[in-house]
């Protein structure tokens, strides 16, 4: 395991960043593609999760399915060199569907074929559980491009996000079994046993269907899934890549959660569910986990408070005159954010415990960052930047 995620994002192809809904996963995924980038490396940060906020954090205008550049004028007037580059997509479910079909139809008839089918029209952007699987072919496509030193997937939250891991073998069982296989048989392409045996309700079900949607509807359905079915050598072979890319020496999985009781329930959850799966997570990031108690030491995550001295503290703030001609105002003020900062350090204590408790359920060589809660919503790249030095240092939990 890496000392650091500065030596990971040097050697790592792949990082999936996964983890509940709420605890800023886009943005830290943002946050470590724009470290990479200050690293030298050419990166992308590839967001399926729905909920558009790559865009945001990146302070661009919109995103898309297509890669752009996201500029880096901004950080470079500030005097941050950035001598990698950064890019940016939004995974498209429509676009890349179309994409896919091209690239996996064994011929240029079998492809047009399928996209000028009106079956596959309706379905390209709803096809059942297509959205994990599509969101990895896209990213199969962009790791063999020969593009990118490291791509960063921004996963959707929680849960779904093992849809990842599991739809390239939900899609080769689909292929094999049930609906497929049915309309093949009734369409006459497969003259086996599973057509002799539904020769007489599969024909009866047929006319029915017939009727009641048309008879060149249904032909358009069979013509659809005959040529579904006509690639799905093409889709086991990109399955078997997407699992190995996955599951690869060069990826890492990074959970992302915050020191919120549901959250890290939900992370908890998620952990077991991706190591029952034989994946290592390597990174975690408690994101906006704690309150910055000075300005001196902005990372230390916990600070005493201790006994307060109102009357050295008077003194030091404020001089003699001031605070003898105002002590009784200037006292209450000061022992009230006394009052503030000490239930603030309290906070942080049993947030970094709650954390230290998740944490004796990850792998025991994962690298743990904690991140504290930050100024204002993070929407442009010098936001981004000032998330670094809490991803570029190693804090023991």
């Amino acid at each position: 395991m890496s000392a650091d995620l500065d030596e990971l994002l040097r050697t790592r192809r792949l990082l999936v960043a996964v983890g509940p809904g709420g605890v800023g996963k886009t943005t830290v995924s943002a946050a470590i593609a724009l470290r990479a980038a200050e690293l030298g490396r050419r990166t992308l940060v590839l967001t399926i999760d729905p909920a558009r906020r790559l865009a945001d954090a990146l302070g661009l205008t919109g995103l898309d399915d297509n890669i752009r550049e996201v500029p880096t004028d901004d950080l470079v007037a500030q005097g941050v060199e950035v001598p990698g580059s950064l890019h940016a997509a939004m995974f498209d479910n429509a676009a890349s569907m179309d994409a896919l079909m091209a690239r996996v139809a064994p011929d240029e008839e079998t492809r047009d074929k399928v996209l000028r089918n009106r079956v596959y029209r309706a379905m390209a952007g709803t096809l059942a559980r297509s959205h994990a699987y599509l969101a990895m072919e896209r990213l199969h496509e962009v790791m063999h491009s020969g593009r990118y030193d490291l791509v960063v997937l921004d996963t959707p939250p929680a849960r779904n996000a093992l849809d990842i891991l599991d739809a390239p073998s939900r899609l080769a069982t689909f292929l094999e079994e049930g609906v497929v296989k049915w309309f093949i048989s009734q369409g006459g392409q497969n003259k086996g046993w599973r057509a002799k045996l539904l020769a007489g309700s599969g024909a009866a079900a047929i006319k029915l269907f017939q009727v009641v949607v048309g008879k060149e509807l249904v032909d358009e359905t069979v013509a659809f899934f005959e040529a579904f079915y006509g690639m799905r050598e093409g889709f086991h072979e990109r399955a078997s890549s997407i699992q190995n890319i996955l599951r690869d020496a060069d990826t890492s999985f990074v959970l992302v959660s915050s020191s919120d009781a549901t959250h890290l329930i939900d992370a908890e959850a998620l952990a077991a569910g991706i190591a029952g799966r034989g994946v290592h997570i390597d990174v975690a990031v408690f994101n906006r986990s704690y309150e910055r108690l000075t300005h001196t030491a902005p990372i230390d995550i916990v600070t005493e408070a201790g006994e307060l001295d109102v009357d050295a503290a008077l003194v030091e703030l404020f001089g003699d005159e001031l605070a003898r001609n105002d002590r009784e105002a200037l006292a209450a003020m000061l022992e009230h954010l006394h009052e503030v900062r000490q239930d603030a350090a309290n906070a942080n204590h049993r947030a970094l415990e709650a954390v230290r408790q998740l944490c004796t359920s990850l792998p025991a060589d994962a690298l743990k960052l904690i991140v504290a809660r930050l100024d204002g919503d993070i929407r442009d790249l010098p936001g981004l930047h000032a998330i670094g030095p809490y991803l570029a240092k190693t804090r023991a939990l």
